[in-house]
């Protein structure tokens, strides 16, 4: 008989996601140090970049459509089902022998690695009430914050120890393990599923519109005889996407449940995930990057991101906690767009003084603990606001406008970058002021809703 106390069940679930969850958040970061070493394995140094990119592009793609089929199917099975791609994907990497192999392999790896992430908060979301969840993110953030910084150092120990198949190979028995912890901890709770309409036309139109996006942003490394023609791809992605909001609008249980964004706070949230992600991963990218540009060895940059990723803690920490008490997301949305309006202003205002000292300490815990605050009372609002039969799909949602919105302001930032060789710090440092400016003003306007004691899905 499985326990049937709400805590003891909590706990339960938790831990049989935890490790689900660590894995997706661990395989994001795990090649980034490998990619120089893999470009030269392979006699492709142009293409290595993309053994990450393609990851991210498929987790980030397929987050929606494990959101809908949870719905309508359970979220175990399609749990279970992540598991299973992501082992494969694994085990294939193993055995590939070029980078084209190593390349779709990868993309089979990231089929499973949307399902881990999306599947385990709508999990959690299904079992825990609303208001009790802030106990968890502080746990669920410090997995995220190991993964993030145990990536690089464990991607970069084993390529340098061991031949680059241990990369993918130490995954297989660490997902078996997950895979058995989720059966054992999710059977008889959650959503089970309920009949609806199943969207496969949305489903191919998001594949389409994604594989066109990938292609034409890509030409020349995937299809250099193509490349003449890629204006007329980025054409096609665009009215590809076109056609997606179109149908997604009209269709009545669609993938991506937009007319959820209709409501103010859920936009509003959305929108503050999107933005505070954009510049969590746009400190990561280009802090580093602007501290050995001033000479700094990479050990003293390495230390100065620790101080990042432990502020984003500590913010989901303490905000977590305060809002299971009060019962309300206020005053965090404020106080987090606050912070990381201050911490981004202020980061943006030494670039031409030179990045050191305790204001730099000061700008990077104060913009680390907005984003902690912004990621916890967000993604309870949303939890709070979805209706019980469109949790999973609102919260694929709500991940992949996250996941999306990261992408996006890097890949401006990495414009930006490009653009200006000799001097780049000054517009990428202004860029991520702006989108600490947004997250500002946005926080201070987000509306608030008493949380829930009632868990939405407790067992199907």
């Amino acid at each position: 008989m499985f326990e049937t106390s709400p805590d003891r069940q909590a706990h339960r679930v938790f831990a049989g996601v935890a490790l689900a969850i660590m894995l997706g958040a661990l395989e994001i970061t795990l090649l980034m140090p490998a990619i120089s070493s893999l470009g030269r394995t392979f006699d492709a140094p142009a293409l290595a970049p993309l053994l990450v990119s393609g990851y991210l592009f498929t987790m980030t793609l397929t987050m929606p459509v494990y959101g809908r089929l949870s719905d309508r199917f359970g979220r175990l099975p399609c749990l279970l089902t992540a598991i299973a791609l992501f082992i494969l994907g694994s085990m294939t990497s193993v055995l590939a022998d070029s980078l084209a192999q190593l390349l779709a392999t990868r993309l089979l790896t990231g089929l499973g690695g949307g399902g881990l992430i999306a599947l385990s908060f709508a999990v959690i979301a299904d079992v825990i009430p609303p208001r009790q969840v802030g106990r968890y993110q502080g746990l669920i953030s410090t997995l995220f914050a190991v993964s993030s910084v145990a990536g690089p150092l464990l991607g970069a120990a084993l390529i340098a120890r061991f031949d680059w198949r241990w990369l993918f190979l130490f995954k297989l028995p660490l997902g078996v393990l997950a895979m058995g912890l989720c059966w054992w901890a999710l059977q008889g709770l959650g959503h089970r599923g309920t009949r609806s309409r199943p969207d496969h036309t949305g489903m191919v139109l998001l594949v389409l519109a994604g594989v066109a996006w990938g292609l034409s942003t890509n030409t020349a490394e995937l299809l250099p005889a193509l490349a003449p023609w890629q204006p007329l791809l980025i054409g096609s992605a665009l009215l590809l996407s076109l056609l997606l909001l179109v149908q997604q609008w009209r269709h009545p249980h669609p993938v991506l449940p937009l007319r959820l964004l209709r409501e103010r706070l859920m936009a509003m949230a959305v929108l503050l995930l999107a933005l505070s992600e954009a510049v969590r991963l746009g400190l990561l990218v280009y802090l580093p990057l602007a501290l050995e540009q001033q000479g700094q060895r990479p050990e003293d940059t390495s230390r100065v991101l620790l101080w990042f990723i432990l502020s984003v803690t500590a913010g989901t920490f303490v905000s977590g906690k305060r809002i299971a008490h009060v019962g309300y997301c206020r005053p965090f949305p404020w106080a987090g767009g606050l912070l990381l309006g201050l911490g981004c202003g202020l980061l943006w205002g030494l670039v031409n003084h030179g990045l050191s000292g305790l204001w730099l300490y000061g700008g990077l815990i104060a913009a680390g603990v907005g984003i902690g605050f912004l990621i916890v009372a967000c993604s309870i609002a949303v939890q709070n606001a979805l209706p019980a039969s469109q949790l999973g799909a609102g919260l694929a949602l709500m991940n992949f406008c996250r996941s999306l919105g990261g992408t996006l302001g890097v890949i401006w930032l990495g414009w930006q970058y490009q653009q200006q060789q000799a001097d780049w710090s000054a517009p990428v440092y202004l860029s991520l002021a702006g989108y600490g400016l947004g997250c500002l003003l946005l926080g201070f306007i987000m509306p608030d809703r008493e949380l829930g004691n009632q868990a939405k899905n407790p067992s199907g």
